[in-house]
């Protein structure tokens, strides 16, 4: 019948020039590629991120002797590596694949793009609150020895106001992390949302 539409992605390709094909595959590929960059760089700034972390707060514990702060050190050390351990597991960019057809590679950059929305939206759980504990028995232990100096009341006050204000700070940082990652969730469900309409239409 005249009117009949194709009902699978073989018949559309059938029905395409040669050349519409191998644009819109080499458009696929190209985007693929653009996201394993991405991926790839943003990982390479985490491993550096997280090796300034450990020697960082590995130095604070041969400079502090407070077994509270040199347990707060300890704890972050861990959330840190745990955070990029996690990062590496489940977010490492992956490399598409050579000779895929156009319905294989669309299935691969797709399911890339769901990896890595997942992992950006449970970030909270294997990124930022890896690294609550260990900050908050840091501060504890930093306002513990600050409290130990002698001082007055009025310098006890300014020491409590300065430590609950560095409080919120983190607190605030954390989430703004948090809300950053969320939205670059969004945007690539955008992209896959796209993607699948794009096949549909196909």
């Amino acid at each position: 019948m005249a009117n009949e539409t194709p009902n699978t992605m073989t018949d559309v390709w059938k029905s395409q020039p040669a050349e519409q094909i191998e644009i819109s595959l080499a458009e696929i590929r190209r985007k693929a590629r653009k996201l394993e960059t991405r991926v790839f760089w943003r990982n390479l700034r985490e491993y550096v991120a997280c090796a300034l972390v450990v020697a960082c707060f590995g130095y604070y514990t041969s400079v502090f002797h407070s077994t509270l702060i040199r347990a707060g050190c300890g704890l972050v050390i861990a959330g840190a590596l745990f955070a990029v351990f996690t990062l590496h597991r489940k977010g490492a960019a992956q490399t598409v694949p050579a000779e895929l057809a156009f319905r294989t590679c669309v299935g691969f950059h797709r399911k890339e793009l769901e990896r890595q929305r997942d992992l950006l939206r449970s970030v909270w759980t294997w990124y930022l609150l890896p690294f609550v504990p260990g900050m908050i028995v840091f501060l504890l232990g930093l306002f513990e020895l600050a409290m130990q100096q002698p001082h007055t009341s009025e310098h006890a006050r300014t020491i409590v106001i300065v430590f609950a204000l560095t409080a919120v700070g983190c607190a605030l940082v954390f989430v703004g992390i948090g809300k950053l990652n969320q939205r670059a969730a969004r945007k690539l469900q955008r992209e896959i949302d796209t993607l699948n309409q794009l096949e549909k239409e196909s």
